[in-house]
C-alpha cells in the first residue's frame, strides 16, 4: 500500500508540475501575439486545454495516492494496538501493580494515535515534498539554472534549523507525553474511585491535584509551541528572502531579454509550489519526532517479556517427576495438589518473605481451610498456586507434575480463584457469570448461581440474567458481587477452587447456605477455603493456619482445639467478640 502511494504520488506531483510548464506556455503565446508576433489562439487553446487535463490527473492520482497512504496507516494502527494489548494482557501480574492504569490507557490512546498522524498525514508530506522538490528542481533549471541556484541558497540554512528544532521537539515532546500520562493516570483513578472521594469529602483537594497537572502538561505543551514558532518564523523569514530574490534577479532578466515572461510566471509558480511543503517540513518534523517519541513509549511496553506468547504457551521444561508416598518408602500416587518447601517474596531478594518453607499436600475432592492474621500470606499463597506469581521450581506440583514445567494457560485453567476484592465487567449477570467458560452457557450460568445462592435475586431483577451490573457492578451490593465471582468461578469447570476470603460480605446464614451448595459436589472439585470467620472452617477437612509466612498449625478443627495453640486463640477471641455482640 506504501509503494502504491509513492508511485500514485511521484505521478500527480509529473502532472500537477506540468500545469505551470503549460502557464508558461500560455504566457508566452500571448506576449508574444501582443508584441506583433503571429496570432497564438492555438497555442494558447492548447496550453489551456492541456493544463485542465493535468490538474484532473492530478487530482485523480492524488486521490488514490492519499487513499492508499492512510488506509495502510490505519492498518498499521489497528495492527499495532492489538499487538500491544495482546502483550499487555500477558504481561507478569508485578507488571500492573508497578505501573498505572492511566499510563498504560495513555500509550494504547494517545501514543498510538500520534504514530498513526506520522505514519499518515505526516508520511504523505514528507514523501510528497521530496517528490515534488525533486521534480520541481528539474523543471525550474530548465527554466533558468541561475534563478534555481539562487532558490537553494537557503536550503542549507533550512537543513541546519530544521536538524536542531528536531532535537529540541524532541525532548520536549518526551515530557509532554509523559505529563499526559500522569494526567490521565489521576483523571482514571478519580473517576474510579469517586464513591471514596464523595464519601471523605476530598473533591477540592483532587481538584487541586488535577490542576497541578493539567497545568504541569500545559507548561509542557506550551514550551513546544514556543519551539515550533520560532522555527516556523526562521522558515517563513528565509522563504520570503528567497521569494524576493527570484523576483528582482529574474525581473531583470526579462527586462535583459534573457528570460521569457512566462518562464518568470513558471519559475515563480513553480517556487510558490514548494514554498508551502518548505514550511511544512517543520510540521513533518514535528509529527516525525511526536510519533518517534510515542512509538519510543510504546516498544517500552514491547520490550517487556511477557508470561507466554501469543497464540502459544511457554514451558519451562516437560515430564513427569515421581512422588514419593507420605511414607517415602516408595511411588506412590501424588496428591492433586502438593507444596513443598515454598518460600517467596515480593521483592525478589528474599527480604521480607511472605511465604517462608511453607509445606502441605491436598487429595482430590478435599477441603482445605486456611486462616491466620492479615499478612499472614494467605492470599499470596493463592497467587502462586493459580500461577499469578511465579512459583519457585520445585515447590508446587500437580498430580505430581511440577508447576513451573505447566504451560501457563494450562496451568491456570486448573485453577478458579474467587479473591477477596470482587470484579465484575460492565456487561450482564450471564456474561459475568460465563466470563471463565470462554462461552456463553445459560444452563451452566443458572446452575452456578443456585449454587452461589443467588439465582433467587437474579431472578428478582428487571431483566433477569440479561440484567446489566453496570462499571466493576456498581448497582450490586458487595455480598451480591462476591455471590457472582463465585458463581463465575463454579461455572468455569476448573477442577481446584480458590476461595481468598471470598465470603466476608455475605452473612453467616448465607455462607452456611452457599457452603451446603459446593460441599455436595467436592467429591468432583477440590477447594481452598481462605477465611477470618472461624465458624465456617469446621466444615473443612482440613485447616491449616498461616502466621508470618509459616505454618504453625495443622489439622481438623477439633483437633486445632484441643492443642490450645493460635487456632484456639483466634477462635476464642472471635467467639468472644460475637457474644459481646449478641449481648449487647
Amino acid at each position: 500500500m506504501y509503494a502504491l502511494c509513492v508511485v500514485g504520488l511521484f505521478v500527480s506531483s509529473v502532472f500537477g508540475l506540468l500545469v505551470p510548464w503549460m502557464t508558461r506556455e500560455a504566457v508566452d503565446a500571448v506576449s508574444a501575439a501582443r508584441g506583433g508576433g503571429p496570432p497564438g489562439e492555438g497555442r494558447l487553446l492548447r496550453a489551456v486545454g492541456l493544463m485542465v487535463l493535468f490538474s484532473i490527473l492530478y487530482a485523480a492520482f492524488r486521490f488514490l495516492s492519499r487513499r492508499s497512504l492512510f488506509v495502510a496507516a490505519r492498518d498499521v494502527e489497528r495492527e499495532v494496538r492489538g499487538r500491544l494489548f495482546s502483550h499487555v494482557v500477558r504481561l507478569p501480574i508485578r507488571f500492573f501493580h508497578a505501573t498505572p492504569t492511566g499510563d498504560v490507557m495513555s500509550r494504547l490512546t494517545n501514543d498510538l494515535s500520534a504514530v498513526w498522524v506520522f505514519l499518515g498525514p505526516g508520511l504523505l508530506m514528507l514523501v510528497g515534498t521530496v517528490i515534488s522538490w525533486l521534480l520541481a528542481v528539474a523543471f525550474m533549471l530548465r527554466i533558468s539554472p541561475m534563478l534555481t541556484g539562487v532558490s537553494l541558497l537557503i536550503a542549507p540554512a533550512v537543513v541546519y534549523l530544521s536538524r536542531e528544532y528536531g532535537r529540541a521537539f524532541h525532548l520536549r515532546h518526551r515530557l509532554v507525553q509523559e505529563s499526559l500520562a500522569s494526567m490521565n493516570a489521576a483523571l482514571q483513578e478519580n473517576i474510579s474511585g469517586i464513591r471514596l472521594v464523595k464519601a471523605f469529602t476530598l473533591e477540592t483537594r483532587e481538584e487541586e491535584r488535577f490542576s497541578g497537572e493539567c497545568e504541569r502538561y500545559y507548561r509542557h505543551n506550551l514550551a513546544v509551541a514556543r519551539t515550533s514558532a520560532a522555527f516556523h518564523g526562521a522558515i517563513g523569514l528565509l522563504a520570503g528572502v528567497g521569494v524576493a530574490l527570484v523576483l528582482f534577479l529574474g525581473g531583470r532578466a526579462v527586462v535583459q531579454g534573457t528570460l521569457t515572461l512566462g518562464g518568470l510566471v513558471a519559475f515563480n509558480a513553480y517556487l510558490a509550489m514548494l514554498s508551502f511543503p518548505t514550511m511544512a517540513m517543520g510540521w513533518v518534523i514535528n509529527l516525525f519526532q511526536r510519533g518517534s517519541s510515542a512509538m519510543g513509549r510504546i516498544n517500552e511496553f514491547l520490550r517487556l517479556p511477557v508470561e507466554f506468547p501469543e497464540g502459544g504457551t511457554e514451558t519451562a521444561g516437560e515430564g513427569k517427576a515421581p512422588v514419593e508416598d507420605s511414607a517415602g518408602s516408595g511411588i506412590g500416587e501424588p496428591p492433586l495438589l502438593e507444596v513443598r518447601g515454598l518460600a517467596f517474596s515480593h521483592g525478589g531478594d528474599g527480604r521480607g518473605e511472605a511465604l517462608r518453607g511453607v509445606s502441605f499436600s491436598v487429595r482430590k475432592g478435599e477441603v482445605l481451610g486456611l486462616v491466620g492474621p492479615t499478612g499472614g500470606g494467605k492470599s499470596t499463597l493463592f497467587s502462586l498456586l493459580s500461577g499469578l506469581f511465579p512459583a519457585p521450581p520445585g515447590t508446587v506440583f500437580l498430580e505430581g507434575i511440577d508447576a513451573s514445567t505447566i504451560p501457563l494457560p494450562e496451568l491456570r485453567r486448573r485453577f478458579a480463584v474467587v479473591s477477596q476484592d470482587p470484579f465484575l465487567f460492565s456487561d450482564s449477570v450471564l456474561e459475568n457469570v460465563c466470563f471463565g467458560r470462554g462461552q456463553t452457557d445459560p444452563g451452566a450460568a443458572r446452575n452456578a448461581t443456585g449454587l452461589a445462592r443467588f439465582l433467587a435475586e437474579v431472578e428478582e431483577m428487571p431483566n433477569g440474567f440479561d440484567t446489566v451490573v453496570g462499571e466493576r457492578g456498581i448497582s450490586l451490593s458487595g455480598g451480591q458481587k462476591q455471590r457472582v465471582t463465585i458463581a463465575r468461578a463454579l461455572c468455569s469447570g476448573a477442577p481446584i477452587l480458590l476461595l481468598d476470603d471470598a465470603l466476608s460480605a455475605v452473612d453467616a446464614e448465607t455462607e452456611r447456605e452457599i457452603f451446603e451448595g459446593i460441599l455436595p459436589e467436592k467429591g468432583e472439585r477440590t477447594v481452598l477455603f481462605s477465611t477470618h470467620r472461624m465458624a465456617s472452617l469446621s466444615r473443612c477437612d482440613r485447616i491449616l493456619v498461616l502466621a508470618d509466612g509459616r505454618i504453625v498449625e495443622e489439622g481438623t478443627h477439633d483437633d486445632l482445639l484441643s492443642l490450645r495453640g493460635a487456632y484456639f486463640d483466634l477462635y476464642s477471641r472471635q467467639m468472644l467478640a460475637r457474644e459481646l455482640e449478641e449481648s449487647s
